[in-house]
C-alpha cells in the first residue's frame, strides 16, 4: 500500500477517503490502461471543493482580546508563505487579536533571530511559517518553557496524538496539507497526462520538512505505472530557487529529451521551471506538475501551454485553522486535529476563475464557508 502507516490530521477527509481508494491496490504494478484509468478516478475524487469541518471543541476569543501572535516567515518572496501571513492577520484580527511579522529571507540565523525577538517582546503564541523546524529547535524549546505556544503553517506533515503534531516535539500544534496526497496527485497528472508514458524530474528542495512526504508521494504513484519512470532528481536550496532553477530545467530538457514532465514540489519552484523549459525550447513537449497554487503559478496553469496542473491548498483557510490553533495553546487546551484541504487543479479548472490574487483563488476554488464556521467556534457569531 502506498499510504504511510501515520495518523493524519485529515483522515476524516474526502481526500484522504479518496486517497485510500487509490492505494489499496495490489501491490504489482497494474497494465497501462488500468492504472491511467485508476489515475482518472484519483484526481476526479481530490478535484472537489471541500466543506468545513470543526477541526476541536469550541473556544471563547474573548478571553484572549488584546493578546500578540508573531508570525515568522521562512520568506515573504514565496507568495504561499505570504499568503499564510496575511491570511493569519486577518482572522487575528477578527478574533481581537494583535499580530507582529518578522520575515527571515531565507537565513538560518535570521530563522533564529526573529523567533528570540518574538520571546523577549512578549508575544503570546508565535506561528512558524516554513521555518527549518531543525533550525529553531533551541529556540522553540525555549518559547515553550515561557509558555509561549508555537504553531507550525503549511510545514511538517501533520501527524494526530503525537507531541507537536509532526512537527518539533515542543510544538504546540500543526496545520498543514497531506503532504502525502499533494505527492501522489502531481505524479498521477503526468501519469494522466501521457497515457501512462510519465518520463519525469522530480525537482526536491529536500531542507524543507515536508519534502521527504511530497517526493515519497510522487515516487510510490510512479512506481504503479510500468511505462513511467524517473529520469532524475535534483536539490535545489530554497534560497537558490530564483537564481538556478531556470538553467537546471532548461538543462534538464536539453540533456533527456526523453523527459516530458517536471515535478517541483512546489508551485514557485514551478515558475521558474516553465521558464526554463521556455528557455530550451520545449513548451508542448515538457509539462510541469506542482503542488501549493499560488496566484502566478495558476496563471500559468490557466493559460495552460506548460504548466498543466498546480493541486492547491487554500492559504486563507490555512491561516485561519493557524488562528484558531494558536488561540487554544494560549487558552491552554488540548491542540485541535484542523483539515488543510487540497484539491486538484488543471488548465479546465481555471477557465472561469480570476488568478490575479490569492483572494480570488481561494474564493473560487475553496469559498469561505469555513470563516463562518471558525466565528461560530470561537463564539463570535
Amino acid at each position: 500500500m502506498l499510504i504511510s502507516k501515520r495518523k493524519t490530521v485529515a483522515k476524516g477527509a474526502a481526500a484522504m477517503l479518496s486517497a485510500g481508494m487509490f492505494v489499496c491496490m495490489a501491490s504489482a504494478v497494474a497494465s497501462t490502461p488500468d492504472v491511467v484509468a485508476q489515475m482518472k478516478q484519483f484526481i476526479e475524487e481530490n478535484s472537489q471543493k471541500p466543506s468545513f469541518t470543526p477541526p476541536g471543541p469550541p473556544l471563547d476569543a474573548s478571553k484572549l482580546k488584546g493578546k500578540t501572535i508573531a508570525i515568522q516567515m521562512i520568506d515573504g518572496r514565496i507568495g504561499a508563505i505570504r499568503d499564510v501571513a496575511d491570511a493569519v492577520q486577518v482572522a487575528a484580527e477578527r478574533a481581537g487579536l494583535k499580530t507582529t511579522v518578522f520575515d527571515a529571507k531565507s537565513s538560518p540565523v535570521r530563522m533564529q533571530q526573529g523567533f528570540q525577538e518574538a520571546i523577549n517582546s512578549g508575544a503570546d503564541a508565535i506561528v512558524n511559517d516554513g521555518n527549518v523546524v531543525k533550525i529553531i529547535a533551541n529556540q522553540i524549546k525555549a518559547a515553550k518553557d515561557k509558555g509561549i505556544p508555537t504553531v507550525e503553517a503549511i510545514n511538517s506533515p501533520p501527524m494526530v496524538g503525537v507531541p507537536g503534531q509532526g512537527s518539533d516535539p515542543n510544538t504546540f500544534g500543526n496545520v498543514a496539507p497531506d503532504a502525502y496526497l499533494a505527492g501522489q496527485l502531481s505524479a498521477a497528472a503526468a501519469i494522466v497526462n501521457t497515457n501512462g508514458n510519465a518520463q519525469v524530474v522530480i525537482m526536491d528542495t529536500s531542507e524543507v520538512s515536508a519534502s521527504p512526504t511530497i517526493v515519497k508521494g510522487m515516487k510510490d504513484t510512479l512506481a504503479k505505472c510500468s511505462g513511467c519512470s524517473i529520469v532524475q532528481v535534483t536539490d535545489t536550496p530554497l534560497e537558490q530557487w530564483s537564481t538556478a532553477l531556470t538553467g537546471l530545467a532548461a538543462t534538464i530538457v536539453r540533456s533527456h529529451p526523453q523527459v516530458n514532465y517536471l515535478l517541483p514540489i512546489y508551485s514557485d519552484m514551478g515558475i521558474f521551471a516553465a521558464a526554463g523549459i521556455q528557455q530550451a525550447g520545449a513548451a508542448g513537449r515538457v509539462h510541469i506538475a506542482s503542488f501549493n497554487g499560488t496566484p502566478a503559478a495558476q496563471a500559468l496553469v490557466k493559460r495552460g501551454d506548460i504548466y498543466a496542473v498546480n493541486t492547491a491548498e487554500d492559504h486563507d483557510w490555512i491561516g485561519w485553522s493557524v488562528v484558531d490553533q494558536a488561540m487554544r495553546g494560549m487558552l491552554g487546551m488540548e491542540p485541535a486535529h484542523p483539515v488543510a484541504p487540497i484539491r486538484y487543479v488543471g488548465t479546465a479548472d481555471l477557465k472561469d476563475v480570476d488568478t490575479t490574487s490569492s483572494r480570488s483563488l481561494s474564493l473560487a476554488l475553496f469559498g469561505d464557508d469555513y470563516q463562518e464556521g471558525y466565528l461560530k467556534l470561537w463564539g463570535l457569531k
